[in-house]
């Protein structure tokens, strides 16, 4: 009845914040404007994000007990939201963005002396521990995380969907683990997101009838999505009561840090800078193979769901984690083989 109660709350809150906001963004201008690289019709509001956080601020004050912790999640989420709105209405620089990053993730870090310093027995020769390296690792795995979901932000519906996903998969570690403690706070960030995936992919439209004005993540939404996700990934994966393995956190979040990895490697390669964005993110590849929006949006999430099913039974049965590390990487190389197979023949 508790967990029913604030997931609830968090999609009622959502999807008021969105009717909100909704025309507050057009007036003052915080929308998405086509261009050469954003082929979409007419100005679309950039509100998803806000709406997510302020229905998870909303149910978490309401339910959530208050701890520390959450204080600290929620205060960095809040300067993670605003320096996206800055960054959705004024284009900020990259350098700009990262320091933000950096000094978020320093809220983290030292607001609750928790980082990564655990990476479980990835290698099959014991537990690898990283000391005090362990909270430039963490710096690292942040920024890593945030723009990794940032930058597969690019069709409608994909963010959504892989979030999702995400928050689903990591809602099911802490069941299987027993920690139903931390359970509400994946439900809440999932149900938080189904509001704006409905008004993002014109379910009302479709389904009702009724004319609902579009609405897109925004930068401020995809950080503060990857935000999220690492906070939940350290949180599940770290301390005495770690409810699931290092190792897993790479299987549920696999598509975002796969595309995000591929595309800066290639980027450098031809000597660009790896945050200029361009056209060449998986769901681009896969347009311009022939698929439509929706089959590219269902081939991604059906992608990112089978990778996470291969996480959770990995976690279930237990599965080496060494063994869990190597089969990552094959399906990794593999990924960027099928890609560059792709590009050629495009």
């Amino acid at each position: 009845m508790y967990i029913l109660a604030t997931a609830t709350t968090a999609f009622i809150f959502a999807f008021l914040a969105i009717k909100f906001f909704n025309p507050v963004a057009i007036e003052i201008g915080l929308v998405d404007k086509p261009c050469e690289r954003k082929q979409h019709s007419g100005h679309i509001p950039l509100i998803g994000g806000i709406s997510i956080f302020l229905a998870v601020l909303a149910a978490s004050l309401l339910w959530l007990p208050n701890t520390l912790e959450l204080r600290m999640y929620l205060i960095a989420s809040a300067m993670m939201v605003f320096i996206g709105a800055l960054d959705d209405k004024f284009d900020l620089r990259v350098r700009v963005r990262i320091v933000g990053q950096i000094i978020i993730a320093s809220l983290m870090i030292y607001g609750v002396g928790g980082y990564i310093s655990n990476l479980g027995n990835i290698f099959g020769f014991g537990e690898v521990t990283l000391g005090p390296l362990g909270i430039i690792f963490t710096y690292v795995g942040i920024i890593v995380v945030i723009n990794a979901y940032n930058m597969i932000d690019g069709i409608d519906g994909l963010i959504g969907s892989l979030s999702i996903n995400t928050f689903i998969s990591i809602a099911i570690l802490f069941i299987m683990s027993g920690q139903t403690d931390y359970l509400s706070y994946p439900l809440i960030l999932a149900t938080a997101t189904v509001p704006y995936l409905m008004y993002n992919l014109g379910f009302f439209e479709k389904f009702f009838n009724k004319e609902c004005k579009k609405i897109f993540m925004g930068d401020a939404g995809s950080m503060f999505v990857g935000l999220s996700v690492i906070w939940l990934l350290t949180m599940g994966t770290q301390g005495e009561q770690a409810s699931f393995r290092p190792i897993t956190a790479l299987w549920i979040c696999a598509i975002p840090l796969m595309d995000m990895l591929a595309i800066v490697v290639r980027r450098y390669k031809n000597g660009k800078s790896p945050f200029k964005p361009d056209r060449d993110h998986l769901h681009h590849i896969l347009q311009r193979a022939g698929l439509s929006s929706k089959q590219t949006l269902i081939a991604i999430s059906t992608i990112a769901v089978i990778m996470s099913v291969i996480g959770l039974a990995g976690e279930y049965f237990q599965v080496a984690e060494s063994v869990m590390l190597i089969g990552f990487l094959v399906m990794f190389f593999l990924y960027v083989f099928t890609i560059r197979v792709m590009t050629k023949n495009i």
